[in-house]
């Protein structure tokens, strides 16, 4: 193989490495919670509103789910449309537990974090900037719970 030929292989690859490094991933938070989980309507009145101002939380599909304080991850036909692809990984990561809020992050179609309560607007940036930037995540990642909710599959 010539020297031409060899750095046009070259350059390619590292183009093509390059453009794969710096694909921004697709990132989806499905936040479930309703008007009955007074930490849920506390978060969507004071962390929602910050967050929505963000350029980095705007990068990413938000899905506000309703669902009672007392319930599980709610059946597909319940579901938006953009949430049913997730529920049977939903469910895993749940436990099959109730209560509100859940929260389930969505990395490039596959689970990436599911957690169960409110996390403030830096806390949420910082997450996405984590994903985004391949950097260490700043919080425990759970992929499956059991039913008291013990984490059973670490992120």
């Amino acid at each position: 193989m010539n020297t031409v030929a060899f750095l046009a292989i070259a350059v390619g690859l590292t183009a093509a490495q390059t453009a794969t490094a710096q694909r921004p991933a697709n990132v989806q938070m499905i936040y479930m919670g309703g008007s009955d989980c007074p930490p849920c309507v506390r978060w969507r009145a004071s962390e929602l509103p910050k967050l929505q101002q963000s350029e980095i939380f705007r990068s990413i599909t938000f899905t506000y789910v309703q669902k009672p304080i007392a319930g599980t991850v709610p059946p597909a036909l319940f579901l938006p449309a953009e949430a049913r692809p997730y529920k049977d990984q939903m469910d895993a990561a749940s436990g099959g537990m109730g209560g509100s809020p859940q929260v389930a992050v969505i990395v490039d179609g596959h689970l990436y974090d599911y957690y169960f309560g409110t996390r403030n607007a830096e806390a949420v940036e910082q997450m996405i900037q984590a994903i985004r930037t391949d950097r260490k995540y700043p919080f425990d990642r759970c992929v499956r719970r059991d039913r008291s909710r013990a984490c059973l599959v670490k992120g």
